[in-house]
């Protein structure tokens, strides 16, 4: 984000209110006490990921040209094959789901005899 000088200068000499996690000391019981609602949306706006415009690998400026694996990672045209990249998705076990889901097993009844 970009700001005016003037902005950027007054939202630096804006205080820093941080709630510390303070446990209760008095009570005996055995229940976990939650944190701050702060702390909480704090901590899951880090978690948010980023735009990948890098090959995970060799850091190289993908832009446009880079290519989604299915391990959720972005890639270069050198490492976008998964023997390339060490790829930690199960494609063996995915093309056997699929498989199994499209081929049912389809079993006669045993012929009785007399």
């Amino acid at each position: 984000m970009s700001f005016c000088h003037s902005l950027f200068r007054a939202i630096l000499k804006l205080p820093i209110v941080v709630e510390a996690f303070k446990p209760h000391v008095g009570s005996s019981s055995t229940s976990i006490e939650q944190l701050p609602v702060d702390v909480v949306v704090a901590c899951s706006q880090q978690l948010e990921p980023k735009a990948a415009n890098k090959c995970f690998i060799c850091r190289m400026k993908v832009g446009l040209t880079g290519f989604k694996c299915r391990c959720e990672n972005t890639f270069c045209g050198e490492y976008w094959y998964p023997e390339k990249h060490e790829c930690s998705f199960d494609f063996k076990g995915v093309g056997c789901d699929a498989i199994a889901k499209a081929n049912p097993i389809a079993k006669a009844d045993k012929v009785k005899r007399f």
